[in-house]
């Protein structure tokens, strides 16, 4: 629980600008590739992150809007704005182990998990993980309500030591008896901030591919001014 700790409040800057890049593989290695801008703020006791999907046009203008309260009595919310619809939907708890955006990640994934939600244990004090030592810890739901907003049974996590960064994960998901593979790549500082430049994440069955996601931060910057209101629903509607 301590090192999970020092996961969840690590420094990520006051502020997050980036400009990113989602890869969508299908089992026949067919991509659909997707563009975003994403902001992020800390305020006093909230989490704020907003995203906007420039291209392609079937996805253009798309929103997510996402606050991560530090109360953890208190749910997270979270919104998406889809342009055909011209219209602002709120994401229910039992709708966050669904697909974010058609890729392989959740909106629970994207949001990220309530530290208080689940029971953890050392499965190796020390795991090589692309040539950097790591703690592999096993995190397990307190309940079958967490089970089903996440859609995870368990999780077991490797844990970068030098930069208390989840490098690789396991994920056993509920429905469908599926595992799904998690991975970072280009792993730098930026500004002083560990910062991942590569994420993946592959769903398997059976032990065969079904789909996977990349996901690719072409620029980030930290601790450059944005306006709190860039995180009102209302700036998903008019957009960038």
């Amino acid at each position: 629980y301590e090192i999970m700790k020092k996961v969840d409040e690590r420094d990520t800057g006051k502020t997050q600008v980036s400009k990113a890049t989602m890869v969508l593989i299908d089992k026949k290695d067919r991509k659909r590739v997707r563009k975003l801008q994403l902001f992020s703020k800390d305020f006093e006791n909230v989490d704020k992150s907003i995203s906007f999907f420039t291209s392609p046009s079937d996805v253009k203008d798309t929103a997510f809007l996402s606050f991560d309260w530090e109360d953890d009595k208190r749910e997270d919310d979270s919104w998406l704005y889809l342009p055909s619809m011209q219209r602002v939907n709120r994401i229910a708890s039992s709708d966050k182990s669904n697909s974010w955006m058609g890729s392989d990640f959740t909106f629970s994934d994207v949001e990220g998990i309530e530290l208080n939600e689940y029971t953890y244990k050392m499965l190796a004090e020390s795991d090589l993980v692309d040539g950097h030592d790591c703690w592999k810890i096993e995190a397990v739901p307190k309940s079958k309500d967490i089970i089903k907003k996440t859609g995870y049974l368990k999780s077991v996590n490797w844990i970068r030591k030098d930069a208390f960064l989840v490098v690789r994960g396991i994920n056993y998901v509920k429905k469908g008896k599926k595992i799904k593979y998690f991975s970072t790549k280009n792993i730098k500082k930026v500004d002083g901030i560990w910062t991942i430049g590569t994420i993946q994440m592959v769903t398997t069955k059976n032990k065969k591919v079904q789909h996977s996601s990349v996901f690719n931060i072409d620029e980030v910057s930290y601790n450059k001014p944005v306006e709190d209101k860039m995180f009102e629903v209302e700036t998903m509607q008019r957009g960038l």
